[in-house]
């Protein structure tokens, strides 16, 4: 049974982002150094996919517990190396990018390095990709209709996430919305 039954349904196209760090505005800070904080998804969905400027996106973080979850939307900043060194700085982070182009990358890191690198699509049972395989990704299910699933399982395993996240947090009011400059 997976912790993140929703990543699965084939509808994910996102920068996800977990990490350790001081503090939300830490956290997206470590992405890109001047984000904008808006008032609501509504607000920053407009700007970022109906605005003039077409190098914005939307973000969403939540806080749980130490952690920070940023939620890029058609995003991928948390994905390129220097800004994912950035949030991996302070502790253990993990990010998956997925993009409808069936392009897919997982990246592990702590202490501003990049300890695991690979792409959870096309990964089969031999290693794939960069740095050391973790002992938790063999347990995991990476077939096409669970990839997803299992890459959150192995970012939450590495970050220490105890619960899982669900997109519903998204919408509470824990919330917070950004925009940020590609």
């Amino acid at each position: 049974m997976s912790d993140y039954p929703w990543a699965d349904n084939g509808e994910l196209v996102a920068c996800i982002s977990v990490a350790v760090a001081p503090s939300t505005e830490d956290a997206i800070c470590a992405l890109q150094p001047d984000p904008v904080e808006v008032m609501s998804y509504d607000e920053a969905r407009d700007v970022a996919w109906n605005g003039s400027e077409t190098d914005v996106v939307n973000a969403i973080t939540i806080e749980s517990g130490r952690h920070v979850i940023i939620w890029e939307e058609n995003g991928y900043l948390g994905s390129t190396e220097e800004p994912f060194q950035r949030l991996a700085e302070p502790g253990p982070a993990g990010s998956l990018f997925v993009n409808v182009n069936a392009v897919s990358r997982l990246m592990l890191g702590r202490g501003g390095r990049i300890e695991r690198e690979f792409g959870p699509l096309f990964r089969r049972d031999s290693d794939e990709g960069e740095g050391a395989p973790l002992a938790a990704e063999a347990s995991l299910d990476w077939s096409m209709g669970h990839y997803l699933s299992s890459s959150l399982r192995l970012i939450a395993s590495y970050t220490g996430l105890d619960e899982p996240f669900d997109p519903e947090w998204l919408d509470s009011s824990r919330a917070r919305h950004w925009l940020l400059r590609y």
